[in-house]
Formats: C-alpha cells, sequence, structure tokens
C-alpha cells in the first residue's frame, strides 16, 4: 500500500509558509508523502516583450530563481517528512488540479490570502477554484487575522 499524498501548493508567501507548517505537522501523523508544486507562468512575464531578448532572458532567470527557492528555501522545513516538488508551467488552480488528479492525491494543502468578499468575486482565487473542482479533499490554512487586521 502506497502512502497517500498531500499536494501542496507554495509560492513564497506567508499564506504558502503556514500551509506549508500543516503539511509538517501533520503529514508524517498522517503517513503521507508530500508533493510542494510551484506553478509558473513564464509566458505571463514575456508576452508583451516577446521581441526584447534581454526581458527574455530576466524571464527565464526568474523562473530558475524560483525552481530554485521552491528546491531549497521554500521546503527546507519539510526535511525528514517525505516530500518532493514539482516546478510545473500554467495556471496555479489548473496545475494543482491536474497533479492532484494525475498522482491520485488523497488532499490538496493551500494557503489563504483572505481576500474574499467582493475582490474575490470579480477576481476569483485559487483556494475558491480548487474547493469547487479538486478530485479530492482541500484544506485551505487561514492567514493569521491579527496580522492582517493589524498591517
Amino acid at each position: 500500500m502506497t502512502a497517500p499524498l498531500i499536494v501542496l501548493g507554495l509560492d513564497g508567501s506567508e499564506g504558502a509558509a503556514r500551509a506549508l507548517e500543516w503539511c509538517r505537522e501533520n503529514a508524517t501523523k498522517l503517513g503521507a508523502e508530500v508533493l510542494a508544486v510551484h506553478a509558473y507562468s513564464l509566458a505571463a512575464f514575456t508576452l508583451p516583450y516577446y521581441d526584447i531578448p534581454s526581458m527574455a532572458e530576466a524571464a527565464e532567470d526568474a523562473r530558475e530563481e524560483l525552481a530554485r527557492l521552491l528546491d531549497t528555501e521554500w521546503t527546507a522545513r519539510l526535511e525528514g517528512v517525505p516530500h518532493r516538488t514539482a516546478f510545473v508551467e500554467g495556471p496555479t488552480a489548473r496545475c494543482l488540479l491536474e497533479l492532484a488528479e494525475k498522482e491520485g492525491a488523497a488532499m490538496i494543502v493551500v494557503g489563504s490570502r483572505g481576500r474574499g468578499g467582493f475582490a474575490e468575486l470579480l477576481l476569483g482565487s485559487v483556494s475558491h477554484h480548487l474547493a469547487h473542482h479538486a478530485p479530492c479533499a482541500v484544506l485551505i490554512v487561514p492567514g493569521d487575522r491579527r496580522r492582517e487586521e493589524e498591517g
């Protein structure tokens, strides 16, 4: 029997760090492996600058730096927890859903940015999309409300 899989969305934000902490504290208890995922859209950075080679190079450098951050800094706190990483290109919600489906994940864990309300209605959110379309359980780790109210 294989270990259940938790797909963890990471983007370097405080919300993602809180989701990672939840995984660090609970994955081993659940006997689960964590697949830490960062979805990156290179086209979003290069589309307006497709004819300027230096901008395309800068976007590629940014992509390489994000891949490095995922494999080192962002997942450093998962030491001792069975995990692997996936750096994928595309819209975040779609990438997380596709990986969860492909890998047979038991759960997707993401952080909440605490946006909500009218802004969420207009802009949508990764967590909202996942909650409605995921093939498995979705855990949205809330932000620190006290900190959000102060800031």
